[in-house]
């Protein structure tokens, strides 16, 4: 493995803990959990319930992928490739079992799901224990025996990345990906579950927006359409490379984007972004009680923690070091889930307090925004230029 730097949780302040036998008094009414923190802030103090309720895994089986895509992270990579070991799958499953909430689990992350070898074998185990499954894929490998194999488990999503609705743009943006052969495969798919009288696995399309292509979303929505997909995820472009950092659309009015005769679907069908900065702040994953775990078993709070990157806020450069909680193969999911560290750390971000540095009036010349391992509030690791929590930046 590379040597990069990490973040570590002990950054973390994680408050007293407290059981509900000894101090009962302490628990609000009707709450099940047996134990929680006691966390002082600057408020007063809080008491942080320590619930087993995650609902959501994105598992990365593996790293690599057959295309090049002038989007992709790999563009400012640091980590080693890879692929996630068996005996680490069967860890992660068996950890599986004793999360009593746990929904869904998407296979994606930063590598093309279908390249692992036993992808399949991972589907039927995690679609064994009862849980809705996702994948995302490029459509590459969407071969006719792959097409069986997921309507047979079956899947329940899946998403595949269309970044143009003909080969002008996408193959420009997919290198290495051909543009007709990756609609023809959906169309396989559609035609296999029309055959098998099934609606499984729902596609969805995902859309990445840039100034090169997002003139063609009212085509691609068209595009969808035609290939039955039930939604169509757009996102903003995040850009890995300083050749991309110009594409962004980010300071668009998009309160006043006409697309004509397209405007009802793009309404009914696509999940948009927002195209401007506002105040506002979310973290999708911590409302979704959702973890991300990487191809080694790290178990990270969101995509954006999971590997060693840089990439471009607003065309600033920007270092991004991974923040890990733990790892499946060391300690289980319930566990990891439950530590203090990362109860308090989930609970700063419902309430997202962290400073604003996307919009700070003393941005130029602050050392702070070089990285997310600080900000000038003391948090550690820094949340406070994310773009996903300001809804420009979007996943599945």
């Amino acid at each position: 493995m590379k040597k990069y730097h990490i973040l570590a949780k002990n950054n973390l302040s994680t408050g007293i803990k407290i059981n509900r036998e000894e101090q009962p008094h302490l628990f609000p009414p009707g709450e099940k959990a047996t134990a929680a923190l006691w966390v002082n802030n600057e408020e007063g103090s809080i008491i942080l319930p320590l619930r087993l309720d995650i609902k959501k895994l994105y598992v990365e089986v593996t790293t690599l992928c057959n295309f090049a895509c002038t989007t992709c992270i790999r563009n400012s990579w640091q980590d080693d490739m890879g692929q996630m070991a068996w005996d680490t799958f069967e860890r992660l499953l068996e950890q599986m079992k004793f999360l009593p909430e746990l929904e869904c689990v998407h296979f994606g992350g930063f590598g093309e799901p279908m390249s692992h070898p036993r992808i399949f074998d991972m589907l039927y185990a995690v679609k064994n224990l009862g849980l809705r499954v996702e994948m995302i894929t490029n459509g590459s490998l969407l071969t006719q025996e792959n097409i069986q194999r997921l309507i047979s488990l079956p899947l329940d999503r899946i998403y595949i990345s269309l970044d143009g609705p003909d080969k002008e743009e996408y193959n420009e943006i997919r290198q290495g990906a051909e543009f007709t052969s990756v609609v023809d495969n959906i169309r396989a798919l559609n035609l296999a579950k029309e055959k098998a009288k099934t609606k499984l696995p729902e596609l969805g399309i995902e859309f990445v927006a840039m100034k090169k292509n997002f003139h063609k979303l009212s085509k691609l929505i068209r595009l969808s359409r035609e290939l039955m997909a039930r939604q169509v995820i757009v996102t903003n472009v995040l850009p890995y490379n300083e050749e991309m950092k110009d594409q962004i659309l980010y300071d668009m009015d998009d309160t006043m984007i006409d697309y004509g005769k397209d405007s009802i679907w793009v309404n009914i069908l696509a999940q948009m972004p927002n195209m401007k900065l506002r105040t506002e702040r979310l973290c999708k994953f911590a409302e979704d009680k959702a973890a991300a775990i990487t191809y080694r078993g790290e178990v990270a709070p969101c995509y954006a923690l999971m590997h060693a990157y840089h990439c471009y806020i607003y065309g600033r450069r920007k270092e991004i070091f991974p923040f890990y909680l733990g790892n499946v193969n060391e300690a289980t999911l319930a566990d990891i889930w439950t530590d203090p560290a990362y109860v308090n750390f989930r609970s700063k971000l419902k309430n997202f307090d962290f400073p604003s540095c996307t919009d700070c009036k003393f941005l130029d010349g602050c050392s702070y925004t070089d990285d997310n391992e600080a900000d000038c509030w003391g948090n550690s690791p820094s949340c406070a230029d994310c773009l996903w929590s300001r809804r420009l930046i979007a996943c599945p």
